[in-house]
């Protein structure tokens, strides 16, 4: 597939070129770069470089590591727990962070060498500058126009113009589920004016109404697929499945109510004119286009990831390519970072593998146990206190526990002669409590990892190109599901029409396409608006787990107490042996882990000190209880 960033380079030393016009620490100029703001607007590279260094600079890396550190986001929540001690993901749940100590996020998408280290905060205004600098200045380039005579370049600005309002949307969503109310910004500031920057925090509701605008003016601008040299760029339903998550996101508890409070009770519908614009916003966004799919999975047994045969993870994200359906929005396909998440995660034990995220016993109890067959057959949630369950606690488990999680006895690898089996019992080879950074839980995670990388040694792995997802159709078909159910109840119908997905126009059948397109059975019949609401929680966790979405869902619903409470894990001990000295047995025993700590101001992120202190004291407002 053709890339559309063969001029990243030169973005990057014309982006630095506009915040001077002389720049003398950069001489010697190279010969072809943009020296002044008039080099910028009359060179057409340059000129389309100032949008193409967003999806360069702003979007995170393109591996599941992305808080410095080597951390992943749902290490700080109930999903997992990394495995050292002193990685700055810790800071989340030991308590620690703070206004002036905060864990930073990796941000340079897939072609830059350079990677930033920096808060939300910063990579939000610093990407929302360089939006505003294009919308005010491109039309002084007659280089980037719409040009009906040329069928390649016919709405050629009116999609680059797009194409930046979408990213000036995420980075403020980016603001807004961090930090709360921030302060709005649509121009380029002017730093010889220090006063015009000391402006306060817009409301929410002035912030939810800045970030839909931009997501309209989107949506109205850009096309509904890129040709193939184009393959990668937002496209219409990318600007409607932000627009779908900031709606779903302002109808929840925390972004009701009184501010100073955090919101409003947990488990309260409150406004439902928002849940009603959401589930609007989600359904035209799931209509709108359908080249976009909630794709059948077909492939249940091992190997479980990268086998081309429609598996689970194969369907989601490891199919990099164009014919993946399931993919809105994601970095470009790229082979830079290839093995760095198979090496920081498979098991410490095995050659030149970290074994960093460790999930936790609640991950892995939330997933269902299947019973039964044919019209008998059901879901049910897996309980120690059941003895089947109890005695094999990882079989007919939901398919993806199989596509997320490495554990006791399951083989790893898609050939048999290279691959081997995960042994976290008491001694076993990917379990030493000495080793300080084995397994603290008994698992490690494997979502999205390839079974062709068996070990960090020559011979043993390969390189397979990945895109890091910001956006799958299955989270619409989620969204859907929640703000149905506020607004209407479990068995409410659309008034405004089903989906293109089998007619389907309630709660109720949302999450059961969900659980479908997995081969596990539809929910009981008969659920209250209160159940259904914790089945829809359910299969948001399980679905969207490990990919960042548990961190702020349990925020937005008011959950945040569940941060607090202590994590778990397995202890697994042998009950024989065979003679290739195979365990024949186990038993199990759930053991603490690790005591964590909530306190309600941690439902936002703590507003960095070094903002606070460019404002005469008191004039600008911390997030409350900070």
């Amino acid at each position: 597939m053709k890339k559309f960033y063969n001029i990243f380079i030169l973005s990057v030393i014309m982006v630095a070129s506009l915040a001077s016009c002389e720049r003398p620490f950069l001489e010697p100029w190279p010969p072809d770069a943009a020296r002044t703001e008039e080099d910028v607007w009359n060179t057409y590279d340059y000129a389309k470089g100032m949008v193409d260094v967003l999806y360069a600079d702003q979007i995170m890396c393109p591996y599941i590591y992305d808080i410095t550190g080597y951390g992943m986001l749902s290490s700080a929540t109930d999903e997992s727990e990394h495995s050292v001690s002193t990685c700055a993901v810790q800071n989340f749940t030991n308590g620690v962070w703070n206004p002036t100590n905060m864990p930073t996020f990796l941000y340079g998408g897939p072609w830059n060498s350079g990677r930033y280290s920096r808060s939300p905060y910063l990579n939000s205004y610093v990407g929302i500058r360089r939006a505003n600098i294009f919308l005010q200045n491109v039309h002084k380039t007659d280089l980037l126009i719409d040009d009906p005579s040329d069928p390649t370049k016919a709405k050629e600005l009116t999609y680059f113009k797009g194409q930046t309002y979408f990213w000036r949307g995420l980075l403020q969503f980016w603001l807004l589920r961090a930090y709360g109310r921030f302060v709005i910004s649509t121009v380029p500031e002017d730093p010889s004016d220090p006063q015009s920057l000391l402006r306060p925090r817009n409301t929410i509701d002035e912030c939810v109404a800045q970030i839909v605008k931009d997501c309209d003016a989107a949506i109205d601008s850009l096309p509904t697929l890129w040709d193939e040299a184009n393959w990668g760029r937002v496209d219409r339903t990318a600007a409607q499945a932000l627009k779908s998550r900031v709606l779903l996101y302002y109808a929840s508890p925390l972004y009701q109510g009184n501010w100073e409070g955090w919101g409003a009770p947990k488990n309260t519908t409150g406004d439902v004119q928002r849940w009603i614009d959401a589930a609007d916003a989600a359904r035209e966004a799931i209509n709108d286009n359908d080249f976009y799919q909630l794709t059948k999975v077909t492939q249940f047994g091992r190997p479980y990831s990268y086998n081309k045969s429609g598996s689970y993870n194969d369907v989601v994200v490891l199919n990099a390519n164009m014919e993946n359906k399931e993919i809105i929005f994601a970095t470009g396909k790229t082979t830079y970072y290839s093995g760095r998440n198979e090496f920081y995660s498979l098991p410490a034990g095995v050659d030149g593998c970290y074994g960093y995220t460790n999930p936790t016993q609640e991950m892995v109890d939330e997933f269902e146990v299947v019973t039964g067959t044919g019209a008998d057959r059901k879901a049910v949630p897996f309980d120690w206190n059941n003895p089947d369950h109890a005695k094999d606690p990882y079989a007919n488990r939901d398919p993806r526990f199989y596509a997320s999680i490495n554990y006791n006895g399951k083989f790893w690898g898609s050939s048999s002669s290279k691959g081997y089996y995960i042994d976290t019992y008491e001694g076993g080879v990917h379990r030493n409590r000495l080793l300080p950074n084995s397994t603290k839980t008994g698992y490690y995670y494997c979502k999205f990892l390839s079974e062709k990388f068996y070990r960090y040694k020559s011979g043993y792995y390969t390189t397979p190109s990945r895109r890091r997802h910001e956006f799958r159709f299955a989270e619409l078909v989620l969204n859907y599901a929640e703000a149905m159910n506020e607004a209407y109840g479990p068995y409410g119908e659309d008034p405004k029409g089903a989906l293109r997905i089998d007619g389907i126009n309630t709660a109720e059948g949302a999450i059961n396409a969900i659980r479908a397109r997995v081969n596990m059975p539809p929910l009981d019949k008969g659920l209250s608006k209160d159940q259904m609401r914790e089945k829809i929680k359910h299969e948001r966790w399980i679905e969207l787990c490990f990919e960042g979405h548990r961190f702020y869902d349990l925020r937005r619903w008011k959950e945040g107490d569940k941060l607090g409470e202590p994590i778990h894990g397995v202890v697994i001990t042998p009950t024989g042996f065979d003679s290739k000295n195979r365990p024949t047995g186990f038993t199990y025993k759930v053991e603490k882990v690790e005591d964590r700590v909530w306190r309600d101001c941690m439902y936002w992120w703590p507003i960095p000190q070094e903002e606070i202190v460019k404002y005469p004291a008191g004039e600008f407002e911390q997030n409350p209880g900070w």
